[in-house]
């Protein structure tokens, strides 16, 4: 994130590829989520290792970068998921078919690997951040068998290359210029940083 801030990038919109916790969301479903829940360990979470730089975080994606990419997906002939609680595992291993089940009973309802801390990351650096999730398979506790399964994973990223239409690919609408009523752009008032930002 601070290399894109550091070249003028103010706008971020990241794929990840993700596990469905539900059966309305199958696999070649497009996932906009609009919230997370962490549950990595050992990933670095912050780029203020001094003083108190408690950023804004209820709402982790930004929602004008959400908005603007669903509408151009919804132009290009998909039919996204426009919300959805993504919950953040470490891996590299997927999840047991327990833990799926729990997410699931949770009520969340996309699983991936990435998402966070690039979420976290974008917000101290006041960078509008949102990802785009395609759903490339049902999680362990949706089905019978192995769960997720690398192979299965990448032939379901294969089928949504094989769409007759992808987001982005003709992309005519923009975010508005201006930022300035974006709460990503607020993110750091009021916060006094440790170092200037690029």
């Amino acid at each position: 994130m601070w290399a894109l801030r550091s070249i003028g990038v103010r706008r971020v919109l990241a794929p990840t590829a993700v596990g469905s916790l539900t059966h309305s969301y199958g696999p070649g479903t497009l996932a906009f989520p609009d919230q997370l829940v962490d549950r990595t360990r050992t990933r670095v979470q912050t780029y203020y290792d001094e003083g108190a730089c408690h950023v804004p975080f209820a709402d982790p994606y930004c929602p004008s970068v959400r908005s603007v990419a669903i509408a151009t997906a919804r132009e290009q002939g998909w039919v996204p998921a426009s919300s959805g609680t993504l919950v953040v595992i470490e891996g590299p291993r997927f999840s047991s078919r327990a833990e799926s089940q729990w997410f699931a009973a949770q009520g969340w309802t996309l699983v991936g690997m990435t998402g966070h801390p690039e979420a976290v990351l974008a917000r101290e650096l006041a960078l509008c951040y949102g990802p785009a999730g395609p759903v490339t398979d049902l999680d362990a506790g949706l089905e019978e068998g192995e769960g997720r399964h690398p192979g299965r994973s990448l032939r379901g990223l294969r089928r949504q290359h094989q769409a007759p239409a992808r987001p982005g690919r003709h992309d005519h609408r923009r975010p508005p210029r201006r930022r300035e009523d974006d709460l990503c752009a607020h993110a750091l008032d009021g916060i006094t940083l440790p170092f200037q930002l690029p």
